[in-house]
């Protein structure tokens, strides 16, 4: 019974050890999952503020770059506009030279007309000599107006140049702006994915660890368990070795009683055998007696000389002859009812064990 209450208590003991591991295993990875849901949320408030800087930059030079077009544009408007007003006068100045040029050929026309009606017969050397005059002075009007093309061509080029060239320069200042502001996200983006790349070192070292902590406290408990597993086993054959043991005792110690009780019953059967032996030998021997005295009796009768005195004798051996076979069936059945009673007992103790 002690080493029961003391197998139970060292079972409730490691039960209690078992327990314990246990809350304190839940514990370290609650404090685990707390510790990587901050380093997370950390994470995500870090990574959120970097994306706020990036969007903020890009707004930034979103608005930068539209203000640079904008200004690209009113430029390039304002140089389309220049250039249309030096194209709209050169034209201008071409129709003026043109209409100019028709009305001194006109001009000319008439008075070459006027002076063919009027010098119908005018000499043929004065009307060449006037006509080269004419296109002598129309060579240089033409040459004029050819050089005043030419210097407007040439002025409209010069400012096409300079329009080109301040184009040119804005769109080298926004290509460096431009280069500036990809360098600056180059570096942002680089920087980023260090920061990105830390944190996930950071986080993959956070698993491992939290992995193998893990891993160590499933071993651990794996071996408390087969520990307890092997106690239980062995608690467990132990107490059926004991109860084996004890079943082995009580059936041995039944069938030494079940062998007392049969050797005791047939001791008294051969002890009551023995006294009905000697009590049947006895009243064989009584009637035997009495029959040889009745004999004699009835001798003694046939001769009708019978004594009253032997009469009542021969009545009192008759009578105790009498009780004692009756005493002799009442041991027998006393007897069988002992034997009866010892089995009886025997099959339920060995019924019971």
């Amino acid at each position: 019974m002690q080493a029961k209450t003391a197998q139970a208590e060292k079972k409730a003991a490691a039960e209690k050890k078992a327990a314990a591991e246990k809350k304190a295993a839940a514990e370290k990875k609650a404090l685990a999952d707390k510790k990587a849901l901050a380093e997370k949320k950390a994470a995500a408030e870090k990574k959120a503020a970097a994306e706020k800087k990036a969007l903020a930059d890009k707004k930034a030079l979103a608005e930068k770059k539209a203000a640079a077009e904008k200004k690209a544009a009113a430029e390039k408007k304002a140089a389309a506009e220049k250039k249309a007003a030096a194209e709209k006068k050169a034209a201008a100045e071409k129709k003026a030279a043109a209409e100019k040029k028709a009305a001194a050929e006109k001009k000319a026309a008439a008075e070459k007309k006027a002076a063919a009606e009027k010098k119908a017969l005018a000499d043929k050397k004065a009307l060449a000599d006037k006509k080269a005059l004419a296109e002598k002075k129309a060579l240089a009007e033409k040459k004029a107006a050819a050089e005043k093309k030419a210097l407007a061509e040439k002025k409209a080029l010069a400012e096409k140049k300079a329009a080109a060239e301040k184009k040119a320069l804005a769109e080298k200042k926004a290509a460096a702006e431009k280069k500036a502001l990809a360098d600056k996200k180059a570096l942002a983006e680089k920087k980023a994915l260090a920061e990105k790349k830390a944190l996930a070192d950071k986080k993959a070292l956070a698993e491992k660890k939290a992995a193998a902590d893990k891993k160590a406290l499933a071993e651990k408990k794996a071996a408390a368990d087969k520990k307890a597993l092997a106690e239980k086993k062995a608690l467990a054959d132990k107490k059926a070795a004991a109860e084996k043991k004890a079943l082995a005792e009580k059936k041995a110690l039944a069938e030494k009683k079940a062998l007392a009780d049969k050797k005791a019953l047939a001791d008294k059967k051969a002890l009551a055998d023995k006294k009905a032996l000697a009590d049947k030998k006895a009243l064989a021997e009584k009637k035997a007696a009495a029959d040889k005295k009745a004999a004699a009796d009835k001798k003694a009768i046939s001769v009708k000389q019978l004594d009253p005195q032997k009469k009542r004798d021969s009545r009192t051996e008759l009578l105790t002859v009498s009780v004692s076979l009756d005493t002799g069936k009442i041991v027998g059945i006393v007897a069988v009812g002992i034997l009866a009673s010892a089995f009886l007992v025997s099959a339920m103790v060995f019924i019971s064990g």
